[in-house]
Formats: structure tokens, C-alpha cells, sequence
């Protein structure tokens, strides 16, 4: 066999090298906090977290809200960067109500409050820088929450380590995590505690009733980025709120644009209709396999036992194995004469070849059988 030339070579190897970098491009993510960005802003090891934790799912619209299990299912919202309309509240307000747990993470954005507002939670993102010059993580813009309450939600954490997050106001919420009383909000923006900034222990999460369900609020999402979900104990954290639950909605319906492959592949995988268009078209590509494989054996002259099992040979058309699949004998003439008719441009040497080789197939399947 004559082997392809070095230029050749490398053609090839340009050409599948080009097709495996827009492979990944679509079905990767550079977006902030995107579930499919493996980069250190990204938040793909959160989403391996919630498969392995969880029976869970990635969401790009907030029809998932309304398809029933609220009980035990909590949806995850980080950082959205559009507000939810009036429909899509509802539809979340409705999930929790009915029993759902909502978690919503966010820090300095607007979308977060209304979306807190929308399901008729009370905490609200303070969206002011918060620091700690003494219990930090490599600088005081990333607080250490030292004060962790034991909840169901936090079974194994001790402390969680923010990444310039955001303090939270209560409301009626009640308080999970606080910093350290070494922290402040740095409301002039100076990046260092300066006159009028107070010291405190700020409110970091909360967590509060709504109907049957429940609100858990974050004031950092970036407690859930592949940078900073080993920190101490953000990963303890994560785990405990999904073991808390049988199911997990991770909505990124509002948080920007996703891969293209990613979407659809979640568009597939959520419509019925998609699935059964996509199983029709697989096993006519499974049956249509033989009859391609046949024709392009006719047309190139090729032995068809080369391309073709002994299973797909018994499949192949009528007009080819007329007189073949029986006991009875083989009417040669009258397969040339259909082979002449259907082919009338071949010469009679092709037309016996084709035919030969037909029948040489059909005799070796009946002895290995």
C-alpha cells in the first residue's frame, strides 16, 4: 500500500488539529463563573461537584422551575448578570414556595437583589467591597468568614474563604456565616480601612424561609470558581448543600452566553421530541449503512466481503440477490439481464465481475453456516 506524502501528512495533521480547536472553542466556556469554563474564573469542578453529589442538571431557561420536585431539589444561582422577568420569578418564586431550596450567590451586581426581591426573600446583597486586615486569605480583599453556624448546609465547615465578595443585610433571614470582627466595607472604595469605615462581623450567608421552601443567600460567588472551591472549607461547603438534597438545578439561564455544543447538547437532552427525531435518524443511518456500503461496491468494482459482514450481505437489495437467498438454482442469465437493464452503460466483463462476486459471497456465508 502506497503511504500518503510527508506534505500530505502534515495536511492532514493541520486539518484534524484545526477540527479538534473548534471542537473545544464550542463546547467551551471562557465566561466568568461558566459552567463550562475549566479556566481558574470558570466553575466546571463546581458543576463535576454537583453531578457527583447530586442528580443534577445544567438550566438555560426557567422552565425546569415548573416541571414538579421542588421537595428535595435545590437550584443554584451565581453571579447573574441579567434580571429575571416577571415570568421567570414567578416561575422561581413558585419552585420555593412549593418546597424548592434556592441558593442565589452574588456580590455587587443589581440582578441578584431583584431576583431576592422576586421570590420575596428579605437579605439583600450589600454590593460593597468587604475586607479583613487581620483573617485573610493572600490579601484582606479575601476575607476568611471565621463565624460558621451549624446548620444542615454547613456539616463539616469551619470557616469559608471569599475572593472580594460582599457583605450581606439580613433582613429576617437569619445569619449562617460572618467574618471575622476585623472586617469592614470599604464604602470609599480606597482599598484600606480608612476614617468612617466601621469594623464588624459582617453577614456573609443567610439562609430564610419562603412558603415551604427556602432562600440561602451568598455575598461571594466566587467561593464556587475552580480558583477557589479547594480553599478551606468552600468545597466542604458546596458538598453539604447538595447532600442536603436529591436534585440540583444549576441555572444558568441568566448568567450569559454559554458554549454552543454545550447548549445543544442540553437542548437535546431536554426535549422529547429532539431525542426521538435524533433515534430515528441513528437507525436510519444504521440500516441505510449496508445499502451505501453496496452501491459504492458496484460502483467501484470492490469485492463486497471487503466492506460488508455476512449479516449485512443477507441485506442486501432485491434486485442484487434475486435467485440467491433459496435452495433453488441460480438463474445467472436473469441476474445479468436485471444487471444489464438497471446498468446499461457497464460492459459485459464488469456486469459478470459484479455478479461473481455476488454469488461467491452468498456461497461462502451458507458453508459458515
Amino acid at each position: 500500500m502506497r503511504l500518503p506524502s510527508t506534505p500530505r501528512i502534515v495536511l492532514y495533521a493541520l486539518a484534524a488539529a484545526v477540527g479538534l480547536a473548534l471542537i473545544v472553542a464550542a463546547s467551551t466556556s471562557g465566561a466568568a463563573f461558566g459552567a463550562y469554563n475549566v479556566a481558574w474564573d470558570g466553575t466546571s469542578d463546581f458543576r463535576d461537584l454537583a453531578d457527583q453529589q447530586t442528580d443534577s442538571r445544567v438550566v438555560l431557561d426557567a422552565d425546569p422551575y415548573e416541571r414538579g420536585g421542588a421537595n428535595e431539589t435545590v437550584a443554584v444561582v451565581l453571579a447573574p448578570t441579567a434580571p429575571y422577568s416577571e415570568e421567570d420569578a414567578r416561575r422561581v418564586r413558585e419552585f420555593v414556595t412549593a418546597g424548592g431550596t434556592l441558593v442565589i450567590a452574588d456580590d455587587f451586581g443589581p440582578a441578584g437583589n431583584a431576583l431576592l426581591d422576586g421570590v420575596g426573600a428579605s437579605a439583600r446583597f450589600n454590593r460593597t467591597a468587604l475586607r479583613d486586615e487581620r483573617h485573610y486569605y493572600r490579601a484582606p480583599s479575601l476575607p476568611v468568614a471565621t463565624n460558621v453556624s451549624e446548620t444542615r448546609y454547613t456539616r463539616g465547615v469551619d470557616r469559608l474563604t471569599l475572593n472580594r465578595g460582599t457583605a450581606i443585610d439580613a433582613g429576617n433571614a437569619t445569619v449562617v456565616a460572618t467574618t471575622s470582627p476585623f472586617a469592614y466595607l470599604d464604602r470609599n472604595g480606597t482599598g484600606s480601612l480608612s476614617t468612617g469605615d466601621e469594623l464588624g462581623a459582617y453577614a456573609v450567608v443567610t439562609t430564610e424561609s419562603v412558603g415551604e421552601g427556602r432562600v440561602i443567600a451568598i455575598g461571594d460567588p466566587s467561593l464556587f470558581i475552580n480558583a477557589m472551591l479547594s480553599q478551606p472549607d468552600n468545597t466542604a461547603f458546596a458538598t453539604a448543600v447538595f447532600d442536603a438534597h436529591d436534585r440540583a438545578l444549576l441555572d444558568y439561564s441568566h448568567a450569559g452566553e454559554q458554549p454552543p455544543l454545550a447548549v445543544a447538547a442540553l437542548r437535546f437532552n431536554s426535549s422529547t421530541a429532539l431525542q426521538l427525531g435524533g433515534g430515528a435518524l441513528g437507525i436510519g443511518i444504521v440500516w441505510g449503512r449496508a445499502w451505501l456500503f453496496t452501491r459504492l461496491a458496484v460502483a467501484l468494482q470492490w469485492p463486497l466481503s471487503w466492506v460488508l459482514s455476512p449479516e449485512q450481505r443477507r441485506r442486501l437489495p432485491t434486485w442484487l440477490r434475486s435467485g440467491v437467498n433459496d435452495s433453488r438454482p441460480v438463474d445467472e442469465a436473469a441476474i445479468l439481464d436485471t444487471l444489464r437493464e438497471r446498468y446499461p452503460e457497464w460492459s459485459e466483463a464488469r456486469l459478470r465481475s459484479i455478479m461473481t462476486d455476488v454469488l461467491f459471497d452468498q456461497n461462502r456465508d451458507d458453508v459458515d453456516e
